[in-house]
């Protein structure tokens, strides 16, 4: 699994770089009100894409990984195309009904469409665990999103519309290279039993997970009502830039970990499972925790470096507090949520979502008014915490989830034990803004890796000795 997750981790990576460019290049290019534009577009498409297509997107990857004999592809290309052709009327209901700006609806609804088919395309990938395809695919669709987005808003001084159009020109560009690879022959024709399967698993996952979707978009939200957009912009410039980091890891774990499970679970039975998901949780906590704790403590310099002039004091207090924020977010994506989709069972999926939306919109209605972007970061702290705590204990109902104690105990004191250089480093004060931030990231990552292998975190040791043995 190490080998997958390293796959997808170089992917991830590789996109991360185009994100980390994007965000530095356009906070700098754009005000916090165009940029605002960019965040509220990107999250309705977001909303709107995971409501219409994420039903396929599940059932492709729950069946699909349980073997090559079982080909969805022609059926769920049908599928999403009958709602692509009826998504036009769709959106702008939604706009209508939702009160948000339609001036850029036509962008949002390509992004939205964009998402839906590429999310389409990888999830095929994951299932039949064609990483390199997989990676190559997320590189290019981040390179040229890049890419057409510079061409738009520098060269037709299109603003946060011309940012969400190249974001929708990465994806179908992406589409015209890869889709071909999963079109190849012998293909099942459409198939009416699979439409059916897919239906009776995928919208009740879809419904399930549309709390966790609306949780995602709200504050978002929130804060265009309240504040406007200028502060949605700078909110989200640093929200996204938290979630770049964090998503990058979860993601390349998640990639490798569900396909397996479904496997092991299916084939293998529930002691092979619990070993692979114990193992999971652990290299998900070695590679995000240290994370967590690094940009926290560099935050103030993480802000000077990526963002622009105008988002920098504010990102320098919300890092610290998103960051923990999508810590136990990942856990809940990446772990949690592997129970009820090995045990079918979407509805405790449901439960969960809606107990996290509810403490979210609660603590935001109370916090935001009062503390404002700081309001809105701290109520999502707090609902992810206690999703998690809620969603472990509903996993008492699907898969069991294991208890993976004496590993996660030997991951915090690592991230502590790294944590003390890291902060001394900082006292070193140097001219680059770039050297600033370097010495304390180099500083912290190679204690850390050090501490990770004499610890053998994740079998890390073990596999040091092993590649040594076998030179």
């Amino acid at each position: 699994m190490l080998r997958q997750v390293s796959s997808y981790m170089t992917a991830n990576v590789v996109s991360a770089v185009f994100g980390f460019a994007l965000v530095m290049l356009f906070t700098r290019v754009l005000t916090p009100h165009e940029y605002g534009i960019y965040v509220v577009g990107i999250g309705i498409a977001t909303l709107f894409s995971s409501l219409l297509f994420n039903w396929i997107k599940v059932s492709l990857l729950r069946f699909s990984s349980e073997g090559e004999e079982v080909d969805m592809r022609l059926t769920g290309l049908a599928a999403f195309a009958v709602i692509a052709i009826v998504s036009p009327l769709l959106f702008e209901v939604f706009v209508l009904v939702s009160g948000e700006s339609g001036s850029y609806a036509l962008e949002a609804l390509c992004v939205a469409i964009g998402v839906g088919l590429f999310e389409f395309l990888q999830e095929i990938f994951r299932a039949h665990q064609r990483t390199g395809l997989f990676a190559s695919s997320m590189i290019v669709r981040s390179a040229t999103a890049f890419a057409i987005s510079c061409l738009l808003v520098m060269g037709f001084d299109l603003g946060g519309e011309g940012l969400l159009l190249g974001v929708a020109g990465g994806y179908f560009v992406t589409l015209v290279f890869f889709m071909p690879s999963i079109l190849k022959r012998p293909m099942k024709g459409f198939d009416p039993a699979i439409l059916k399967t897919m239906l009776r698993f995928g919208l009740p996952m879809t419904a399930s997970g549309a709390a966790f979707t609306l949780h995602s978009f709200f504050d978002r939200i929130l804060i265009v009502s309240l504040l406007g957009e200028a502060a949605a912009g700078i909110y989200g410039a640093s929200a996204d830039f938290v979630r770049q980091i964090i998503l990058m890891m979860g993601v390349a774990i998640g990639s490798a970990v569900v396909p397996m499970a479904i496997r092991y679970y299916t084939r293998d039975g529930l002691k092979a499972t619990d070993r692979h998901m114990a193992k999971s949780f652990e290299i998900l906590m070695a590679l995000i925790l240290p994370a967590v704790a690094g940009m926290a403590l560099t935050s103030g310099r993480l802000a000077t470096f990526i963002l622009g002039e105008d988002f920098r004091v504010a990102a320098t207090a919300l890092i610290p507090v998103l960051v923990f924020a999508w810590l136990f977010r990942s856990i809940t994506y990446q772990y949690i949520h592997v129970s009820f989709q090995l045990a079918k069972k979407p509805s405790l999926m449901g439960i969960q979502g809606l107990f996290i939306l509810v403490i979210s919109v609660t603590c935001m209605m109370v916090l935001v008014p009062r503390y404002e972007l700081m309001g809105a970061a701290v109520s999502l702290v707090i609902s992810e915490i206690c999703g998690v705590l809620f969603g472990y204990y509903l996993s008492r109902y699907a898969y069991r989830l294991p208890v993976v104690v004496w590993p996660t105990a030997k991951v915090c004191l690592a991230t502590g034990l790294m944590a003390i250089p890291t902060y001394l480093s900082m006292r070193f004060q140097l001219t680059n803004d770039f050297l600033n931030l370097i010495v304390p990231v180099v500083t912290g990552a190679v204690t850390y890796v050090g501490i990770a292998i004499l610890f053998d975190i994740a079998g890390l040791r073990t596999a040091v000795a092993s590649r040594f043995k076998a030179a």
